[in-house]
């Protein structure tokens, strides 16, 4: 250590074995230790862990409206979402088990409620009134194959909605849509049998028969105009219609006439805002329906209509 005095001086650097071992000559380490003692054993002034508390925040009046709102959603999203998870398995464990016997009876449940049931007037002139007696108000009175809608049955008496509004009528002159509609012959077919002498040829697919309230218009077909053609075009082939119609009413062994509901709105057949006023059937020669007999022959198109409305009459005369 003394050389290194001599030789660095004031700079000199010592180890710390030397610098005890330098307190120790000197009499210093009682000194050194008290104070490395009282280094040690001082104790660290201790940090304080109160946190200090901070002033109440001020609760605005808005904040205060709609915090029961924003408690009530919360809520409803801790207590809703798990109930609907429960449910959605519930329902998927459900149609597991469901059988195809099952699905298919629904199906037709769903079918017979929703569907609605029409009937057609089968007298003359019949009376619609107020109530189920003839002691009611008569509202009106309904031609024969006006078609209505069944509303309810008490007695001899049906509930109905027609033109007239909702009443009653006897339920010995309506019958089910179901059942082609025309006048019965004593065995209890649809069917009449016609003359020739009973049919007058209006044009191609219009008739007039003998006992029938209106012209009837014959229903599957449709033909050329011949009294409101849209061109000379359109005249020719409906004369030539006309008159294959005639010849095979003329020429037939047998014709038998079926009368048919036509496709309109319920309560307005018979009236003018149903088939200008006509009435509608079938008519067969010999066995068979005169519409396909045109149809193939190039003198008509086939024209289907659905329960209440027509499409646009087909057929272009005039190209």
């Amino acid at each position: 250590m003394l050389e290194r005095f001599d030789r660095y001086g004031p700079k000199t650097r010592l180890s710390t074995a030397q610098y005890r071992k330098l307190h120790q000559l000197l009499g210093l380490s009682n000194e050194a230790n008290h104070e490395e003692q009282a280094t040690t054993t001082a104790p660290k002034p201790r940090r304080s862990t109160h946190r200090r508390r901070s002033s109440p925040r001020p609760i605005s009046p808005l904040r205060a409206i709609n915090a029961p709102r924003r408690a009530v959603r919360r809520t409803i999203r801790q207590v809703m979402w798990p109930l609907a998870l429960i449910i959605g398995v519930l329902g998927l464990i459900g149609s597991a088990f469901d059988t195809p016997s099952s699905q298919t009876g629904e199906g037709l449940q769903l079918q017979r409620t929703d569907q609605a049931i029409y009937m057609i007037v089968t007298g003359s002139s019949v009376n619609q009134r107020t109530g189920p007696t003839t002691n009611n108000a008569v509202m009106g009175q309904l031609a024969e194959g006006t078609r209505v809608l069944k509303l309810n049955a008490q007695g001899g008496w049906t509930q109905i909605s027609s033109g007239l509004g909702t009443g009653w009528m006897s339920s010995r002159y309506l019958q089910s849509q179901g059942n082609r509609v025309a006048q019965t012959s004593g065995n209890g077919s649809n069917m009449r049998s016609l003359s020739a002498a009973s049919i007058r040829v209006i044009d191609g697919d219009t008739v007039d028969i003998s006992g029938q309230t209106a012209n009837v218009r014959l229903v599957g077909f449709n033909t050329p105009e011949v009294w409101s053609p849209q061109c000379s075009a359109e005249l020719e082939p409906g004369r030539r219609a006309t008159a294959r119609l005639n010849a095979l009413v003329r020429n037939a062994r047998s014709i038998e006439f079926e009368r048919v509901a036509c496709a309109c709105q319920p309560g307005t057949e018979g009236t003018s805002r149903c088939n200008f006023g006509r009435q509608c059937g079938t008519l067969k020669v010999d066995g068979t329906d005169v519409g396909p007999i045109l149809i193939s022959e190039g003198l008509a198109v086939r024209y289907i209509c659905g329960r209440t409305s027509c499409p646009p009459r087909p057929g272009n005369w005039c190209r």
